[in-house]
């Protein structure tokens, strides 16, 4: 989401940075230092959720995964199942609230708005300026007063501070502490944001062009291979697309009356890490054209290497060309663009089992890493039921060479899914399947060295991490949790 709140709070990145900016406001400014005291103690345990890891779960409460491995007996960190419960230990710190930046956003209102210190700011979150900071990229901050900029409107006569505390319903006080100095040439001015509020961003805020009345973008970085979305509310009918890697996707109207639009942005494994541009495209039914441009930062994100050795009677499934005609059919389907919606989020896992394999890993088949796990691996027993995690219609349930057993799911607005090596198919073309409904069982068939799941997940064509799909807070969520 893309607010107007400069004020941001998630969790310390880890107990050395928590520290290491404590340290530095300490040397830096004492006021700052007071507010940037040590974090309250959080839980003890924690219930891990679909999509959750064991370096996400000690980010969130500023440890690391090394601890957590050892505190609970983890042989290896990938081993994480939905329901188990994870000991925390007793140095956890309360977990956070994620919020994303607005455009034009600088390290400098951002200090204000929290009251800390500019330097130790940037030290603890590694921003090399205090300039413009990329939208929607994520900022840890101590507990602090949240606060936004305030519409320009606001800022009319000779007390803006007055008229902004007036025209927001907010103290007097909290805008006082934000704006000491009145009237400073270049600065902006903040308000407090209400209790519980979130705030959008407007065109009276970063001069968005008409007829944008508000745009949402998922929190950033977003690590390649990932989605992200954005959420657009227009002032009268429009068409959108966006553009972005050289592709156009077309936008979703949510209203059917082409005024609050939505978006998927597939993000390929072996992207470029950096700022890639997206373009949001609008056309009027006068025929004016208007463009927002928006900046995704893009992170490398974490991703293995895997040696593949395949048994002597499977060494043939190598050849390129044995599974060409499959290859070809699957890439057909897997950019279908239904425009009905039919998924609900976030998914469900299609089946219990731990995950031996994760998207984007490196993988060698005994010639170098010439290639990427564009799935997710679940290890089980031959026979196990395997269900459709989000509703759609099957659009292929066959034998394949390579893929074994295969089906593949289409849940509509460009987003697709395959499970391949099943040892049985349980439905047939044309069929529609609700979430949890029974489409297979777990199988060994294929281009396959054990008994295993190959759950894959397209977006506009592109394959990207299907785990990110079952966190509710995930970049999907600013879609709605349904049609």
């Amino acid at each position: 989401m893309l607010p107007r709140s400069h004020c941001l709070r998630r969790p310390w990145l880890t107990a050395a940075v928590a520290f290491a900016a404590i340290f530095v406001l300490t040397l830096t400014s004492p006021t700052a230092a007071g507010v940037a005291s040590a974090s309250p103690l959080g839980p003890t345990t924690y219930l891990v959720r679909p999509g959750d890891t064991l370096a996400s779960i000690a980010e969130r409460y500023g440890l690391t995964t090394r601890s957590l491995m050892r505190l609970n007996a983890i042989q290896d960190p990938r081993q994480l199942y939905a329901g188990q419960v994870v000991l925390l230990g007793t140095q956890a710190t309360v977990e956070g609230a994620a919020r994303a930046l607005a455009p034009t956003t600088n390290l400098m209102e951002l200090s204000r708005a929290c009251r800390m210190d500019p330097e130790a700011l940037a030290r603890a979150n590694g921003l090399l300026r205090m300039t413009e900071l990329a939208v929607g990229l994520r900022v840890v901050t101590p507990p602090g007063l949240n606060a936004f900029v305030a519409p320009l409107d606001a800022l009319a006569g000779s007390a803006p501070r007055v008229v902004a505390a007036m025209r927001h319903r907010v103290g007097m006080w909290d805008v006082l502490r934000l704006n000491p100095v009145p009237g400073t040439m270049g600065q902006r001015l903040l308000v407090p944001t209400p209790a519980g509020g979130v705030v959008s961003v407007t065109p009276e805020d970063v001069g968005l062009p008409f007829p944008v009345m508000a745009l949402d973008v998922s929190p950033q970085p977003v690590a390649r291979g990932d989605t992200a979305a954005i959420r657009l509310t227009t002032a009268e009918p429009v068409a959108c697309t966006l553009v972005y890697l050289g592709t156009t996707e077309e936008c979703r109207d949510r209203d059917g009356f082409g005024m609050r639009w939505v978006g998927l942005i597939s993000l390929p494994a072996m992207l470029d890490v950096g700022v890639m541009p997206v373009s949001l495209r609008l056309r009027t039914e006068d025929g004016a054209d208007a463009e927002v441009m928006v900046p995704l930062l893009i992170e490398a994100g974490r991703y293995d290497f895997e040696r593949i050795d395949l048994p002597p009677d499977r060494q043939s499934l190598l050849d390129p060309g044995a599974g060409q005609a499959e290859a070809a059919k699957i890439a057909a389907l897997r950019m279908l663009r239904s425009p009905e919606r039919y998924w609900t989020y976030p998914f469900g896992l299609p089946v219990q089992a731990a995950v031996t394999s994760y998207y984007g890993s490196r993988r060698s088949y005994g010639y170098g890493f010439g290639s990427y796990h564009a799935g997710t691996d679940f290890d089980g027993e031959v026979g196990i039921p395997v269900v459709a995690p989000s509703p759609g219609v099957v659009v292929s349930a066959e034998s394949m060479v390579v893929r074994g057993n295969a089906i593949l799911i289409d849940h509509g607005w460009g987003v697709v899914t395959g499970y391949w090596h099943l040892s049985q198919i349980g439905v047939e073309v044309g069929q529609h399947v609700a979430a949890g409904e029974l489409i297979g069982r777990l199988g060994n068939t294929g281009l396959s060295t054990g008994a295993h799941l190959h759950w894959e997940l397209w977006v506009n064509g592109v394959a990207v991490n299907v785990l990110s799909w079952l966190d509710p807070d995930g970049p999907a969520a600013l879609l709605g949790a349904a049609p």
